[in-house]
Formats: structure tokens, sequence, C-alpha cells
């Protein structure tokens, strides 16, 4: 049974897919921002710091992280603790609880201006890592209580991979319209995927009937099994891997662009990550899981509850199966916005849509804010996010570009109610982005608001 634990523990602490830092995205001067839209551009050239220069990471589901992870004695246990009781853990639960995680680190990044201070150039080396995993009901279920039943589409889905990313955007229809380009090579560091279609378990007097249906998949350099020879059954614990080199290659792309519809109204539109990783066959681990077995092992608990089981899981031991190579699609994500200026460009009022294909579910997000940039190297956005009709979140977002430094940071955390340890009550998702760099070169003459006569020399 602790193995089963230990891999529901492991995919609810990884997991918490997500999309990015909604808050960010009307950021304006804000080197990150092109991420979102590559047709964006900030107010200056840059030089980011190295590994600090852009740190994202977002988490997001469809039930509150404050129902997943629990404050026990100073520190923080999922729902499977046994401190944790079955009542207070199934109270919150979806039939379905979708989790997800999103992280980027930008290691070298740069851009500037051509000689016009409208087209913009930049490079980017990002570390991406995307995990997400589908948790049934009747599951936790079984877990907590050790009711029998039927539980369906159980799985979990992790990749990394190095990014190498160029991009440029240009200027079309007399300046209204602005259109931006990236194009990524990509190296695969690691995937895994583990699903069970199926997983059926009945008490039968003293003993558990398990039916189990499951195929997992491991990608990465150096992947081995390690155990006794001549025999072709394995556990997730057998497997071992050093992501020291790629093991697989892609190529994706990001298209953007905006148009200025009034003087004073923009919409922006972005498709971002479409392409895929070919992962190598060499670098495969491949195992189905297909058992009809007994155990004996069960407890009865003298208050008349329900039995629970006391056993090692035999559906957490896989059939070795041939490696394969596997051509997988990155986790796009759409971004399409409006932002109308008003009080001579000092404040801006935002509404952005995004959307986030990841392996188990489409997620969908809708966001208004209000930005303010008094001075052209100051802004503050504010916003409130409803996430697939489930309620909102409150973001906060600051970007500083002086002559000397360029930093930024968002948030949705700062205003939202949340344990010592931090975790948001109430709320489905948990978002951080900051950077720090430095910028080069002459200002942008995008924005007419901000081009003062010295930029022109």
């Amino acid at each position: 049974m602790k193995k089963l634990y230990t891999l529901i523990a492991a995919a609810l602490l990884a997991t918490g897919a997500a999309a990015q830092n909604p808050s960010a995205y009307f950021m304006e001067g804000s080197t990150f921002r092109s991420q979102f839209n590559p047709a964006f551009a900030p107010l200056r050239g840059y030089v980011n710091i190295p590994v600090v220069g852009g740190l994202q990471v977002n988490m997001a589901g469809n039930i509150a992280l404050d129902n997943v992870l629990y404050p026990r004695n100073g520190k923080l246990v999922t729902l499977l603790d046994s401190s944790v009781s079955a009542d207070q853990a199934l109270e919150n639960l979806k039939t379905n609880n979708l989790l997800g995680l999103d992280f980027r680190m930008n290691v070298i990044g740069f851009g500037a201006f051509t000689k016009n201070h409208k087209n913009f150039w930049s490079f980017d080396l990002n570390v991406r890592v995307n995990e997400d995993a589908n948790l049934p009901y009747s599951l936790f279920e079984f877990i907590k209580l050790g009711k029998e039943g039927q539980i369906r589409n159980f799985g979990t889905s992790m990749d990394s991979y190095l990014e190498a990313a160029f991009s440029y955007s240009f200027p079309l229809m007399n300046d209204r319209l602005y259109v931006g380009v990236r194009g990524k090579f990509l190296a695969g560091l690691a995937r895994a995927k583990m699903t069970y279609d199926r997983f059926d378990v009945s008490l039968q007097h003293d003993r558990w009937a398990v039916t189990t249906q499951g195929t997992i998949d491991v990608t990465a350099a150096g992947a081995e099994i390690d155990m006794p020879a001549g025999s072709d059954i394995f556990e997730i614990g057998d497997i071992d891997f050093k992501p020291t080199k790629p093991a697989g290659y892609g190529f994706a792309v990001d298209l953007g662009a905006t148009y200025d519809i009034l003087p004073n109204l923009q919409a922006s539109l972005a498709v971002n990550d479409l392409g895929f990783i070919s992962w190598s066959k060499k670098n495969s681990i491949s195992g189905t899981s297909t058992q009809e077995t007994e155990f004996t092992g069960v407890t009865v608990p003298d208050d008349g509850s329900d039995p629970a089981p006391d056993f090692d899981f035999e559906m957490l031991k896989f059939n070795q199966a041939d490696g394969r190579s596997a051509a997988k699609m990155l986790r796009a994500s759409i971004n399409a916005g409006l932002e109308y200026e008003v009080w001579r460009h000092k404040v801006g009022i935002g509404l952005l849509y995004t959307a986030r294909f990841w392996e188990y579910k489409t997620l969908h997000n809708i966001t208004g804010s209000v930005n303010f940039h008094p001075v052209r190297w100051f802004t503050l956005t504010g916003s409130y996010s409803v996430i697939d009709n489930r309620g909102g979140a409150v973001g906060l977002a600051l970007n500083l570009c002086p002559s000397w430094i360029n930093f930024f940071i968002a948030t949705d955390m700062l205003v939202s109610k949340h344990t010592p340890q931090w975790i948001p009550i109430k709320q489905s998702t948990m978002n951080v982005t900051l950077g720090l760099g430095v910028p080069i070169g002459k200002r942008s003459h995008r924005i007419a608001a901000y081009v003062r006569e010295s930029d022109k020399r």
C-alpha cells in the first residue's frame, strides 16, 4: 500500500496543466510579455540575468489547492496522510480531479530593436517542465475508505525539455498591425506517462480481487530497469535514468499579432507551442499491467466501518515491453486579448481569454485587468480571473524599467487567503512570474505616447 501512497502523493505534490500567468499579459514594458504573444515587445532591448531573468511557476486544476494539501504540525501533507480524515479528504473532491504544473526558467535571454525602433528580435534559452494528472474520486474512496468499485482513467503525464527560441516582430498597415513569429528548437530531456484505463477492486469475504489494465512509458537518456536477471516484470522504483543529454528533438512555433482597432483600442491574438518532440526509441522503457489477482490482508475495524486494504499492489508491477519511439505534441495554448487605453495612455482596461490544451482536459480562463502606467518606466496591474466557471483569483503585477534595470513580478496569491505555508484557500490556481534584466539600446517607437524627441535621435 505504501507504494500506491507514494505514487499518488508524488502526483499531488508535483502537480498542482495550467495556463500562463494572466496578470502579466498586460504588463507593458516587461521583457517577459513577449512569451505570451511574439508580436509584443518591451520598451527597450534587454539582456536577462541568467536563471533569474524569467522564472514562471503555474499550478492549476479543477479543485482548490487546500483540498489537496493540508498543514499538519508546521508541515504540508497530502490528503492521503493518516492525519487527514476520510470525511475531510473526500468532502470537496470531484468525479475527476485534474491537476497540473507549468515551469519555465530562462537560462539565457536577450533582445533588441532594429534601427527603426519598431522591428524587434530576441533569443531565449529556456528550461520547460509540464506535468498533469487525472485522479478519479473512486481512487481516493478506495484509499481512504477501502471501498470497492471501478476506477477509470487514472493517469499522470510529465515532460521536460530545453527550448532555444528566436523571435521577430514587425509592423504592417502603417503600424496598425504588428506580426510576430517565434521559432523554437526543442531538445527533450525526459518524459513519462502512466495510465490505468481499468482498475477494479472487489471485497470477497477475507480477500480482495483486483483487475487492472494499464501502461507506462518512460523516455530519458540512460533509461534502464534494475531487476533480477531473466525477469520481465518491473516496478516503478526499478526504473533509473540519467537525463544528461537529449532523448529526443523537436520543433515548435509561436504565432502572434496585435491590431489597433481604434487609436486607443488594441486587439491581440497568439497561438503558442504549436509543435512536437520526437522521442528516441533507444532511450525508451515501456511496460503493461494486465492483472487478475486476489490478495489477503484485509483489516476489519472494530467500529464497524468499511474494511481497509493493507497490502502491496500488484498493479504497480509491469510486464516489460519493447521500447518505442514516439512523437508527442506540445501542450498548445491560445491567448486573445483586448485593451482600451484612457487618460493619455496612463490607464488601460484589459480583457483576456486563454485556453491551454493539456493531456486530460482543456483549461479555459477569462481575466479582466486594470493597468496603470503613469510614467513610461512603471506599470502596475490588478486582475481578476474566472477559471472554468469554478470561481476566481485576484492577481497583481508590477514592472519597473528605468534606465539601469528591468524588474517584473506577477502573482495571484498576494491578496488571497492562504495557509501559513502559502497554499491559497478556496483557490484552484497558484501562479508566480518574476524576472530581472538590464535594459540596452534606445526606447521603442511603437507606443506614440511614450516617444519623446530625445528618443528619436
